[in-house]
């Protein structure tokens, strides 16, 4: 549903619509039925006559030729290819209908793509690579990947027939209410086009081996996405209809797909052709490939962890907060305000502790900064004349490297005396003896230095004013 403006005016009105139609959106051959609601200025509603559109794919000029069941579009090849591909198709289509019981009286189309690139473009983006063909049964379409020059190519044999089985398998269960296992289908679809072969065996008796055999119920829906377990889905869904031919008879499995049609579940469907329900069905299926009841994939609970010293009672589940129990709860806990009783002492130790922490941390930035404004301040009422040559500060004893050069005690020098002015209004720096009103030449470069030291926390000392300003990006 959209809306489509349109101006008020006398006379009749052609209203129109573009529906945009990315890769994968909507599938050649399927009808789109439209109709325009006019929607007037009292709220009253007038509904248009419903339009019906047949949606191709309008890139190519396809070539047609019809079968009995078939209706074979082509782009490339001669009209060679095309009987062969619709010979394939009705020779599939008789062989299933007649087994399931069904009667196909609609065409079903078969559009054949020579270029892979062109194929995927009409499925969309979300198709898996390893797709060389795909039914869909609500348009009766079934489009397939196939170069003219691979037409008489064994696998050609096998992919038509394995996609309309699908489709015959669609009109034969189709209802409203439940649509069968996909294992079913596959395992079917892949029974009647080349039968439980050899390569689909070896694949699960690798899988047995390797303790990698998936459950049926995890084959209900799609399939893996993974190669490997991928075409290991399709190895154990013909390994477990084999069986069931095998064990109940084909009437069983014809019977079972008919069920369907009723809309019933899973196991009614099973219990009413095979007298027994899925999981007894597929016990009896990994029985006789010799594979124990798989593993579940996926999440799993974690393991219970250690416990603390002193835990009682039981260990607590994975995934839940343990209950409350005396021999848990802390012995002591400090005064003060709790703003989590569930928390426990721990919580408010933590809390004090962090705090204490925090008041430390300001403490030292306070003395930090006044050892820092200390020496500056000292550096500049003892700082040389203009005219003189900058004189590098004096290290305290014991303090190794060499001091700053000529270029960065200067610079340091100057950023310390447009900041000193700035320094001195900072609370405190009154009683430090560098802000005394001692005159300039009573107080020489190491006195300076010696004040510094005596305020400064540990870890401050012997650095020259220069580097220390610059490291703290002091202005």
């Amino acid at each position: 549903m959209a809306d489509v403006a349109t101006t008020i005016r006398s006379g009749p009105t052609v209203l129109s619509y573009v529906l945009q139609t990315p890769s994968g959106d909507l599938l050649p051959n399927t009808d789109v039925t439209a109709r325009f609601r006019l929607t007037l200025a009292d709220g009253s509603s007038i509904a248009g006559p419903p339009t019906t559109i047949h949606y191709e794919d309008t890139r190519y000029s396809w070539k047609i030729i019809s079968g009995t069941f078939v209706r074979v579009r082509y782009t490339d090849g001669g009209a060679t290819f095309g009987r062969r591909a619709a010979t394939i198709g009705d020779d599939a289509i008789r062989q299933v209908s007649t087994l399931l019981g069904v009667t196909e009286t609609d065409p079903i189309d078969f559009y054949v793509y020579a270029d892979r690139t062109a194929f995927y473009d009409v499925l969309g983006p979300g198709t898996r690579e390893n797709v060389g063909g795909e039914a869909r049964p609500e348009i009766r379409t079934l489009f397939a990947n196939i170069e003219p020059s691979a037409v008489n190519d064994s696998w050609v044999g096998v992919v038509i027939p394995h996609e309309l089985t699908h489709l015959v398998f669609d009109t034969a269960v189709r209802n409203p209410y439940h649509y069968p296992p996909r294992w079913l289908n596959e395992g079917i679809a892949v029974y009647l086009s080349e039968s439980y072969g050899a390569s689909d065996r070896s694949a699960v008796a690798d899988a047995v081996r390797a303790s990698s055999v998936m459950p049926l119920r995890a084959l209900t829906a799609q399939f893996p996405t993974t190669q490997e377990r991928f075409f290991l889905a399709y190895s154990e869904s013909v390994s477990a209809v084999s069986f069931l031919v095998d064990k109940y008879g084909r009437d069983a499995m014809v019977k079972l797909v008919r069920s369907y049609k009723d809309g019933v579940s899973d196991d009614e469907a099973f219990q009413a052709a095979l007298k027994t329900d899925v999981a007894g069905f597929e016990a009896a299926w990994l029985a006789s490939i010799g594979s124990p009841t798989p593993s579940p994939f996926g999440p799993q609970p974690a393991p219970a962890g250690p416990l603390p010293s002193g835990w009682g009672g039981a260990a607590p589940t994975p995934g839940t907060a343990p209950e409350a129990s005396a021999s848990a709860s802390p012995t002591a806990s400090p005064t003060g305000p709790r703003t989590d009783d569930s928390a426990g002492g721990t919580g408010t130790v933590v809390g004090w502790i962090l705090l204490a922490g925090s008041l430390a941390v300001v403490v030292v930035g306070i003395r930090r900064r006044r050892a820092i404004v200390v020496r500056r301040h000292a550096r500049t009422a003892a700082g040389p004349s203009v005219d003189a040559a900058p004189v590098a500060p004096a290290l305290p004893a014991g303090d190794g490297g060499a001091p700053p050069d000529a270029a960065e005690r200067g610079h340091a020098t100057t950023r310390a005396d447009a900041a000193a002015p700035e320094d001195a209004a900072e609370p405190g720096d009154a009683t430090t003896p560098a802000d005394a009103t001692t005159p300039a030449d009573a107080a020489a470069p190491k006195d300076a230095s010696a004040a510094m030291d005596a305020a400064a926390p540990e870890g401050l000392h012997g650095e020259p004013a220069a580097s220390r300003d610059q490291q703290d990006g002091l202005p």
